[in-house]
């Protein structure tokens, strides 16, 4: 079993790590990370509609290799923190150009079913709120969604910036139990 995790935080060891760490301790099988704040160079999308007729994207860069690491893939993880209710900005740019999965639409070849499994893990600064992880959630669930992906669940994270997921026993076996989901 392959898992890909498009992680999205500008902070390499800060508390969105934290629990992708904590979920890839009940996760089986080879585990690529593709970090989008130090990932090889990756432009954004610019609209050409190349993939609407061809599944490719006009763009030659970084990307060539993402597209590969997906399609060799089981299962699809997204880690983010929310910045003003969310995705980060690196991790937008890295989703929109996964734009030819969903010009399958377009070009008639979708997958009719989900084909991958996949999951979320969001983490907030600020401290509880209603709806605070509402955006990302659109966004994520979404684009699991667009690449044939069936979202097995979400995990957030309020106020990491006093609490911790490694001091949260609650939070770190949410994760574990959602890994094991993608194991099945």
């Amino acid at each position: 079993m392959k898992t890909l995790v498009l992680f999205g935080a500008a902070r390499e060891n800060g508390q969105t790590k934290a629990l992708l760490n904590a979920f890839l301790e009940g996760l089986e099988g080879e585990v690529e990370i593709i970090d989008a704040y130090r990932m090889k160079e990756v432009a954004p999308c610019k609209d050409c509609r190349f993939c609407w007729y061809k599944k490719g994207c006009s763009i030659k860069d970084g990307m060539q290799e993402i597209y590969k690491k997906y399609e060799e893939a089981d299962n699809i993880v997204v880690a983010t923190p929310m910045y003003f209710h969310s995705v980060t900005g690196e991790l937008k740019v890295l989703i929109d150009r996964f734009q030819l999965y969903w010009a399958g639409h377009v070009r008639k070849d979708k997958p009719e079913s989900f084909i991958k499994k996949g999951a979320i893990l969001m983490v907030g600064g600020a401290p509880s709120f209603e709806k605070q992880f509402l955006g990302g959630e659109i966004v994520l669930t979404n684009f699991l969604k667009d690449l044939s992906t069936k979202c097995e669940g979400i995990i957030t994270f309020a106020n990491t910036d006093v609490d911790k997921v490694e001091e949260s026993e609650e939070i770190r076996k949410q994760a574990f139990e959602l890994a094991q989901k993608l194991n099945r």
